[in-house]
């Protein structure tokens, strides 16, 4: 009996408070416990009037439930930021009917930042009606509802899905062989599988950045691989400092590149690099919308922009001499990811600068990591160019274009060819130049190659001197003359340039611009104007063989007015001791303006190049693919260069000397047009005046 009454008051005290619980009051607001692994829950209320405090952690996702709206689920991934975009870049705002609106605020670029304070409400503001895109690195949708209107529904168009589809087609082509050539480059590496899902992750957000215009330009491009190849285009490189003092100045300049008739224009000393192996637009040129500006304007102009993102700029190894590019993958990412983000605001051609000079061990890596460059871009954006520059021979340069089944470059740049050019000038003799072309000729696979006279660095000399051998040429010797005859330090010299003593390979190279190495300045002082239409003459025949050349030819800004030695540097004590910037000068807009006067200087050189500039335009046997070889003309002064397709055979004829000359052609193939002047004529022994070309055409 005690027990039943034991269990009987023990029934009657638990119905009693199970009555009191009932008659409690529960505040209208009274949300859930929000339970995380590590922490005790915490209670989020609310009320009519006051904001609505959210506390998240930081790999849990955050529920937050109100008794009179449907919960606003916010999913994230565990270590990305939830992204939001919208069509116009504009805040995205949700409005609610009893709650303060939460704000959320975006960049052009970076992902968007929700943050907290812990007295402050999070506000979210969106538009009641409009559809909001909204995409995570999930690809999956966040939903956001409201308690008066329907749900927002995320909503990709048909255009996106096909461009999705393309993108995953193209990853799953490349990716077991990106990954392969990733993980062997960095094995050494403990964190390279974590860095290569960050990169492929990272790849996926930058494509779903890029434009629908850029997109559509990718397709066409990667429809046809070999575009580039068939395109007769012409380039133009500036430093925006000195050409136009800013990138937002170089964007009111774009008529006058155009006009100059060069559709790719290349930046130089643009960049600075910063300690992550970053790049960093020099703050006095320009900011990073400034650029952004100047692609958005060169695209209405259809000019595509080119910029360089050295492997310099990352740290060498001071032990194996290995960029750490090279050999640490957060680098690489880094190059990678600029590239990309460039890609996407509109850069369409890519120099990665002066390849390093490894040994025969090493150079396998740079081999992978151009490939691995190669791939990525073909997956993210198909319709770039990627450049790069060496002083090796052409035939050791044509071997970073990759092969067929296995690209790397697009465009190769072998700086021997510059060096062969002026040692023509120097020397009168173009065998060293004839024997380059035929070489190059022969190569099986070639990359495009990119073509200049002068660059903003200095002409090094880097011959064939195996070849020189062969007429009893010295390399000291030769250098030195090579320099001293160019410096104009010989009485009988016309060119003056002057010479730079390398502090790294304790070489002596040269300085000067076109127009001054090649005769205009030292005339023009001495005040002797046959001289000057002699030097005008030669300038023309050396851009006229730039042209003419396979490849891209690049004119550096100023050579289309004949801009001559800037000696102001001297003055400088910064600069004093640095020839370098005697070929470097600011552009001189004052003299470009008689660029309409056929009476001066610069009129005479501008509307020459025009002239050569619209022939080229106007015959598929100048494309960059066309190779050339040379034929005999009997004179060592004289070069004969044929290229030639199914429809067009060109024939183009040099004279280096200061002679009147007859070039010893005899090609009794048909009549030719002289594309200078018009006349018909036979390709047998071809006069040709002093320092003077010609261009004969025959049409199939």
């Amino acid at each position: 009996m005690a027990k039943k009454r034991l269990q009987k008051k023990k029934a009657t005290m638990q119905a009693k408070q199970t009555s009191q619980q009932k008659k409690a009051p529960v505040a209208a607001g009274d949300v859930k416990k929000i339970e995380t692994a590590k922490v005790e829950p915490k209670k989020v209320t609310t009320t009519k009037t006051e904001p609505i405090k959210v506390e998240t952690s930081k790999t849990e996702p955050i529920k937050v439930e109100t008794s009179k709206t449907e919960p606003v689920k916010v999913e994230t991934s565990k270590t990305e930021p939830i992204k939001v975009e919208t069509s116009k870049t504009e805040p995205i705002k949700v409005e609610t009917s009893k709650t303060e609106p939460i704000k959320v605020e975006t960049s052009k670029t970076e992902p968007i930042k929700v943050e907290t304070s812990k007295t402050e409400p999070i506000k979210v503001e969106t538009f009641k009606t409009e559809p909001i895109k909204v995409e995570t690195s999930k690809t999956e949708p966040i939903k956001v509802e409201t308690s008066k209107t329907e749900p927002i529904k995320v909503e990709t168009s048909k255009e996106d899905t096909a461009y999705d589809a393309l993108y995953k087609k193209r990853l799953n082509h490349y990716y077991n062989d990106l990954k392969w050539l990733y993980c062997e480059l960095f094995r050494d590496h403990p964190e390279v599988a974590g860095t290569f899902t960050s990169l492929t992750k990272k790849m996926k957000e930058i494509y779903s950045e890029r434009s629908l215009s850029l997109k559509a330009a990718d397709l066409i491009c990667a429809e046809d691989p070999d575009w580039f190849r068939k395109t007769t285009f012409t380039g133009m490189a500036v430093n925006p400092a000195d050409f136009a003092g800013t990138l937002a100045g170089l964007s009111d300049k774009l008529d006058y590149i155009s006009e100059c008739n060069a559709d790719t224009l290349y930046l130089t000393d643009l960049f600075q690099a910063t300690s992550n192996c970053a790049l960093r637009i020099i703050p006095e040129i320009g900011s990073s919308d400034d650029l952004h500006a100047l692609a958005v304007n060169c695209r209405k102009a259809n000019i595509r922009l080119a910029v360089e993102i050295p492997l310099s700029l990352s740290v060498d190894d001071p032990q194996s001499g290995i960029p750490c590019v090279l050999q640490t993958p957060a680098y690489f990412n880094a190059m990678l990811l600029q590239i990309l983000e460039l890609a996407n605001e509109g850069t369409t051609v890519f120099s990665l600068g002066v390849l390093p000079m490894l040994n025969t061990e090493d150079l396998w890596k740079l081999h992978s990591l151009l490939r691995m460059t190669r791939m990525v871009c073909e997956i993210v954006c198909p319709g770039i160019l990627l450049l790069g520059e060496t002083d090796r021979t052409p035939s050791e340069a044509a071997a970073f274009g990759g092969t067929a089944d296995m690209p790397e470059l697009h465009i190769v740049n072998s700086t021997q060819l510059m060096s062969d050019i002026w040692h023509t000038v120097a020397t009168k003799d173009a065998s060293l130049l004839r024997h380059g072309i035929d070489k190059t000729a022969d190569l099986s696979q070639a990359p495009v190659f990119q073509n200049y006279l002068r660059n903003r660095n200095t002409v090094r000399w880097n011959l064939d001197y195996d070849f020189l051998k062969n007429s009893f040429i010295t390399e000291g010797p030769h250098r030195d003359y090579l320099n001293e005859f160019l410096a104009g330090l010989f009485p009988a010299s016309f060119a003056r340039g002057e010479i730079y003593e390398n502090p790294e390979t304790q070489e002596a190279e040269l300085c000067g611009t076109t127009a001054s190495l090649a005769g205009i300045e030292r005339f023009d002082y001495e005040g002797n104007a046959d001289g000057v239409s002699r030097g005008i003459r030669y300038d023309v025949t050396l851009h006229a063989l730039l042209l003419s050349l396979p490849g891209i030819p690049v004119l550096r800004s100023g050579d289309e007015i004949g801009q001559l030695n800037d000696y102001t540097y001297k003055t400088d004590p910064s600069k004093a001791a640095d020839p370098r910037w005697l070929h470097n000068g600011h552009f001189n807009w004052t003299l470009a303006r008689n660029r309409a006067d056929a009476e001066t200087i610069q009129g005479r050189i501008f509307n020459s190049l025009e002239q050569l500039e619209a022939i080229r335009n106007s015959h598929s046997a100048f494309a960059p693919e066309i190779p050339a070889h040379t034929l005999e003309t009997w004179d060592k002064a004289l070069l004969a260069l044929v290229k030639e397709t199914e429809q067009e055979k060109l024939i183009c004829l040099y004279n280096f000397s200061d002679q009147d000359k007859v070039a010893w052609i005899n090609e009794q193939d048909g009549t030719y047009e002289n594309l200078l002047t018009g006349v018909q004529q036979d390709a047998q022994a071809v006069e040709l005046e002093a320092f003077s070309f010609t261009w004969l055409l025959r049409i199939k």
